[in-house]
C-alpha cells in the first residue's frame, strides 16, 4: 500500500499543480466557470493557492506520512465541494469530469495512505 500511496500522491500533486497553474494564469475556461458560479473576478487565484498548499502537503507527506494523508483528505473535501458547485449550476457530467477524476484520485490517495 505504501507504494500505491506514493504513486497516487505524486499523480495527485501533478494534477493539482496543473490545475493551480490554470487558476493562476486565469485561463478563459476557469474565468468562465468562476463567473457562472457567481464568484468575484480573481477568486480563481485563491483556489490556486489552496491547490498549491495541498500539493506541498502531499510532497511533505512523502516523508511525514500523516501530513500526506491529511492533504489527500483535504483534496477529497475540496473536490466534493467542486462537484457540488458544478451540480448547482447544472453542469453536465462531461463538464464535471475533471473534478470527478481528481476527486477519485484524492479518495484513492487518502485510502491507501490510511491503509499504509
Amino acid at each position: 500500500m505504501k507504494t500505491l500511496f506514493v504513486i497516487f500522491s505524486l499523480l495527485l500533486a501533478a494534477m493539482a499543480t496543473m490545475s493551480a497553474v490554470a487558476d493562476f494564469r486565469g485561463l478563459p475556461q476557469v474565468k468562465d466557470l468562476m463567473k457562472r458560479l457567481g464568484y468575484r473576478p480573481g477568486f480563481e487565484r485563491a483556489l490556486g493557492v489552496i491547490k498549491i498548499t495541498g500539493t506541498a502537503g502531499l510532497l511533505i507527506g512523502l516523508g511525514v506520512h500523516g501530513i500526506g494523508v491529511a492533504a489527500a483528505i483535504g483534496f477529497l473535501l475540496y473536490f466534493v465541494l467542486a462537484l457540488r458547485a458544478h451540480h448547482s449550476i447544472g453542469d453536465s457530467l462531461k463538464d464535471s469530469g475533471p473534478a470527478i477524476g481528481i476527486g477519485t484520485l484524492s479518495a484513492l490517495t487518502a485510502l491507501t495512505g490510511v491503509l499504509s
